[in-house]
């Protein structure tokens, strides 16, 4: 599944180091490459969609019915409101809470578990309110710690099997491009792998600037410009040795692409990235890798059903690729070469103009620009910029990529409105960086638009219509589309989350200031999706610019409220579905985690029953009030992983989702501590109540890309002084 727009954007190229049939090459050694036949097979066929094998709906359907309190609330018909306002700790009651019927605030307790929060709540003796976004943190928990354990347990050994045979095979071959290009992964996946005296200078170049993780520089193997900015372990990626050095590699092979097409003039700001002989060697270069995983088995297996299993277990998680990769260039090879070919064929350059031309016409290029090459784009002679560098940009950087990093529709939105695709203001200010509220507003949501408009980014030239029309993209997507794969899926709940609210729905869920809030819940989920893959989902790039008791007797407090967003509960609980089936399929499912499986479902079961229950204007039953009564057990049987019931917990998660090589920063979009939320609703009784609970924060700034950010430094960060300031638009529902 891949939607593509035709947008706007520049380039530049480099030097390659390459092998080639004969000669020096940039790696500084001779590459006679042997004679020998390249096979190419029938089929190397990978999934496209995950949706039809391991997704099934969870049905939701509730007319609402719940009964209006009318804002703004009167403080005197709340009865337990004195009760709350005294053990939540807010002080003084603010008068947003009465206008909207609901205020956030941060509490005294100060925690970034929503297990301990619900657990203080239930001492208080009053209803505990279940926001959505606890759910959705949920699927977080169980996304990246699955992930995680699936990576360190089953991919790595594979990865390190499949590079150490490629490596191998190619230095026999003597291609070194392709000894070198795998020589990195394995130098950081085998901590005892040591590469051949004719390549281990670009290897030992490469490593360096890997870990040095400055910025921008010249690739010494693969001769164009990379970001290295990018190879910091982030998210889960810091737990462990292991894990660390896994996400180096598959970044490696992630981010760096044999170029497909080549000439002159060449560079950065130049029609093409590398020469056409550069682009010739990366093209027969990448043959030889597909030709080798149809051939060389391992233990029985071939590479190819090794490298397939990697593919498609991170794609189930991530998204599929969104650059060309070995299906591809399989069936390419295939229709310009035949099912087998001699290497002379495959390296000519008769050959390579020849299937240069067949992939163009007859595969897309990526859909975002990630970066490669450190691309500009340059003003006419008018001093004007042409929008549709970014499409040039594409064709550019269109090539194979091993493992290449997965297309999602939030990096194209976020790509595709910043320059050069969105152009200047009427002040002459150009659009460098996006904003999460980009991605809500191609979602949707009414209160980002908003938001924009207030801001003054609608009057960027470009915007409004890009917006519209990746908004479109996202209104036509069925439900194929959207259970494609788990982050799809992910995507979908948060989708379904801020759908507007009408009448039968409480009152504070109505007002502009609840549609903010569900903003940052929104937010908020899709900053941790982003966190737990970080190392597949394609980053996008901007190209670089030259109460009172009543007089009645005082009713009992009831056991909580559940925000009715039943449709977002019952998709949460598809979803988890859909990752227990597909886990289990690919034998990478732990018995130990089926239980948890089992209770995760089980509670979206009952906050679905429970959201519908209410939405109707029907009493809860008695099993709903213990549910609630008992939530912070009921959801530390689900997602607590082992005796400790904190690691993997925490709300405060940190993403980078976008670079700006025009000021070297980037996007971070973060979750932080755990806010507290009082919602005021009239029960089916006639009496109004106040229900106080733990909700999601939602954070968003810019800081320099030589630093992006580790969930413990962004802990750190909100533990002292150098906390970044909310967005401005929550203060329409904060205290």
């Amino acid at each position: 599944m891949k939607y593509k727009y035709a947008f706007p954007v520049l380039i530049l190229v480099l030097l390659v180091p390459c092998c080639s049939s004969g000669g020096e090459t940039m790696l500084g050694s001779n590459n006679d490459i042997h004679d020998e036949e390249l096979r190419f097979p029938v089929e190397a066929p990978v999934a496209e969609t995950f949706a039809d094998r391991f997704f099934e709906p969870v049905e939701s359907s509730t007319v609402p019915n719940m009964a209006s309190l009318e804002l703004p609330v009167n403080p005197e018909e709340v009865f337990n409101l004195d009760d709350i306002i005294n053990v939540s700790g807010i002080g003084r009651v603010p008068q947003l809470l009465f206008e909207n019927g609901f205020i956030v605030y941060e509490p005294f307790h100060i925690t970034n578990n929503p297990i301990r929060a619900y657990s203080l709540i239930e001492t208080w003796d009053q209803p505990v309110y279940v926001s959505s976004g606890i759910p959705l943190h949920m699927l977080h928990i169980f996304f990246d710690q699955i992930l995680q354990d699936i990576e360190e347990n089953y991919l790595y050994v594979d990865l390190e099997i499949v590079c150490r045979s490629l490596y191998e095979s190619n230095f026999e071959r003597g291609c070194n491009l392709n000894a070198a290009f795998f020589a990195v992964p394995l130098a950081f996946l085998d901590p005892e792998f040591v590469p051949d005296q004719s390549i281990a200078e670009a290897v030992d170049s490469e490593i360096a600037l890997i870990e040095d993780h400055i910025g921008f520089d010249d690739s010494p193997v693969m001769g164009y410009r990379e970001d290295y900015s990018q190879y910091v372990p982030r998210g889960h990626y810091t737990s462990s040795p292991g894990l660390e050095r896994y996400f180096k590699a598959m970044m490696w092979l992630g981010r760096l692409t044999f170029i497909l097409n080549g000439g002159e003039p060449n560079g950065q700001m130049a029609e093409y990235i590398v020469s056409e002989e550069d682009a010739r060697v990366m093209t027969a270069s990448a043959l030889c890798i597909v030709s080798d995983l149809s051939e060389i088995e391992h233990e029985g297996e071939l590479l190819l059903d090794k490298w397939r299993r990697i593919y498609e277990i991170t794609a189930f998680f991530a998204g599929f690729a969104d650059d060309l990769s070995v299906p591809q260039y399989s069936s390419a090879a295939r229709e310009t070469a035949g099912e087998s070919a001699d290497s002379q064929l495959i390296w000519s350059l008769d050959f390579y103009r020849l299937f240069r031309s067949y992939v163009n016409s007859n595969f897309a290029g990526p859909g975002i620009y990630s970066g490669t090459g450190e691309l500009i784009s340059m003003p006419d002679e008018q001093g004007e910029f042409d929008p549709h560098d970014l499409q040039e940009a594409f064709q550019k950087t269109t090539g194979f990529r091993f493992l290449g990093q997965r297309y999602t529709p939030d990096s194209e939105i976020l790509g595709k409105l910043v320059f050069p695709a969105v152009g200047a203001n009427p002040s002459g200010n150009r659009r460098f960086m996006p904003s999460g509220l980009d991605i809500a507003a191609a979602f949707g949501s009414v209160a980002a638009l908003s938001i924009l408009e207030e801001r003054g980014d609608l009057e960027y030239a470009y915007y409004a219509d890009s917006l519209e029309s990746l908004k479109g993209m996202i209104e036509e997507y069925g439900p194929a589309d959207w259970h494609a794969t788990l982050y799809m899926s992910w995507l979908h709940c948060i989708y379904l989350l801020q759908q507007e609210k009408g009448e039968g729905y409480p009152d504070f869920m109505r007002t502009e200031a609840w549609d903010r809030h569900t903003l940052s819940n929104f937010l908020a989920s899709w900053a941790m999706l982003r966190h737990d893959t970080i190392l597949y989902a394609k980053q996008s790039y901007t190209m670089e610019c030259g109460s009172a008791p009543g007089p009645y007797e005082e009713p009992e407090p009831s056991a909580g409220f559940v925000e009715p967003v039943p449709e977002v509960y019952a998709e949460l609980n598809a979803t988890l579905q859909m990752a227990q089936r597909g886990l289990r399929e690919y034998g990478v499912l732990d018995s130990s985690i089926e239980g948890r499986f089992r209770n995760a479902c089980s509670i979206m079961t009952r906050l679905q029953d429970i959201a519908e229950r209410e939405l109707a204007g029907s009493v809860i039953t008695s099993e709903d009030a213990d549910f609630l009564k008992g939530f912070a057990s009921n959801l530390e049987s689900a997602i607590s992983w082992g005796a400790e019931t904190t690691e993997g917990l925490e709300t405060s998660l940190i993403a980078d989702v976008h670079t700006d090589q025009n000021s070297s920063s980037v996007l971070e979009v973060a979750s932080g501590d755990i806010d507290y939320c009082i919602v005021i609703y009239r029960r089916p009784d006639g009496n109004i109540e106040a229900a106080v609970g733990p909700v999601l924060s939602y954070y968003e700034f810019t800081w320099p890309m030589s630093d992006r950010l580790t969930d413990e430094a962004w802990r750190e960060m909100l533990s002292g002084d150098s906390t970044p300031e909310r967005p401005l638009w929550v203060t329409e529902y904060m205290k």
